[in-house]
């Protein structure tokens, strides 16, 4: 296996207007990659790419030489988490996150492991629509780790986490 992320010369426009031209780059296994840029820069489309959510014009984007849709069980080998939560309002912490991982063939003991990790396990009875905007996020988290996955792909992680748990996920992803 490559144990990369690849972007190779990816395109992409919306109409008339150019969001991403010639995009590429490589990121590594056991390394934090980071892409910075204005609002609109093109940084999340890039993302949505590389996760099968949204195509290129042009270009590749690959996990380990594969593209993500041919993953099976992906959750095993890539974890993401964009803003939202993407579960209906009145599910449950713990009812998303058991679905998720009975799905992609997950033991459910997993579930209180990154509840505990992402610091919502207080939170594993309250629905998911009551949640704070930092709770909310920490519940993404805990979805992208769910199958301890060998690589994590992040769209503003820490956006509205306190400072405390900002330093938390960020010693949690660097120790990983």
């Amino acid at each position: 296996m490559d144990q990369t992320i690849q972007i190779s010369n990816v395109n992409k426009k919306y109409g008339n207007k150019e969001i991403l031209k010639n995009i590429s780059f490589e990121a590594k296994k056991g390394r934090v990659t980071a892409f910075l840029g204005p609002n609109g820069a093109g940084k999340s489309t890039t993302l949505r790419i590389l996760l099968g959510l949204d195509s290129a014009d042009s270009g590749t984007a690959l996990i380990d030489g594969k593209k993500y849709s041919k993953w099976h069980e992906p959750l095993t080998k890539i974890g993401a988490s964009f803003d939202g939560v993407g579960s209906p309002n009145d599910r449950t912490v713990y009812q998303h996150l058991k679905i998720i991982s009975v799905s992609n063939g997950i033991p459910k003991k997993r579930i209180a492991e990154v509840m505990e990790i992402t610091g919502i396990t207080h939170k594993a009875s309250a629905t998911v629509g009551s949640l704070s905007l930092g709770e909310g996020q920490r519940l993404g988290i805990a979805a992208a780790l769910i199958g301890d996955p060998q690589f994590l792909i992040f769209d503003e992680p820490t956006v509205g986490l306190d400072p405390n748990e900002r330093v938390r996920i960020r010693e949690y992803i660097h120790a990983m």
